[in-house]
């Protein structure tokens, strides 16, 4: 009898082992997923923030600070998001929007500017990147905070240590 209920557990536990296993890989590439679409946004937020420093360039000849740090804050982002570095993204996302929101208060003194159809259309598209770009970060937290509480959560966290899954870092 033994010979059989041995066995039976033993199969049971590998299945176990092999379903968390599974989940916790769908976990991960739900987190990857969520990661490349959020880096596409960057790096369309990129590009148009290049754009848009550019067409302020022609206008805000008395701006150049404020423009040198949209353009810095940017490539500190760009950088951070090309490194996958997640906390250095966080603190250069926040330099970034504190930037792009002074230069949007400083176009505002520029009527020309303003009225520009250019202006009106990047203006409107940055920020809708921009809207967009918070959406994902919270999908991307999201799928990182359910990858990290269930690799912490018995059984899978003998899993996770067995084939040597760490802890995902949240884009905050």
């Amino acid at each position: 009898m033994t010979w059989v209920i041995v066995p039976a557990i033993a199969a049971l536990l590998a299945l176990l082992a092999i379903l968390a296993r599974n989940g916790l890989l769908r976990l991960r590439d739900s987190v990857h997923s969520s990661w490349a679409s959020l880096d596409s946004l960057l790096l369309e937020r990129h590009d148009l923030l290049a754009e848009f420093v550019e067409l302020c360039t022609r206008h805000m000849r008395y701006e150049q600070d404020v423009l040198e740090r949209v353009a810095r804050a940017d490539a500190a982002t760009f950088g951070a998001a090309a490194r996958g570095d997640i906390p250095a993204l966080a603190a250069a996302e926040m330099l970034l929007r504190a930037s792009v929101t002074s230069l949007l208060a400083l176009a505002e003194n520029y009527p020309v500017l303003c009225a520009e159809a250019g202006f009106i259309a990047l203006r409107e598209r940055v920020l809708c990147v921009g809207v967009a770009i918070i959406e994902r970060r919270e999908l991307y937290n999201s799928a990182v905070n359910l990858l990290n509480v269930r690799s912490q959560a018995f059984p899978h966290r003998m899993v996770a240590r067995a084939i040597g899954f760490h802890a995902e870092v949240l884009f905050e």
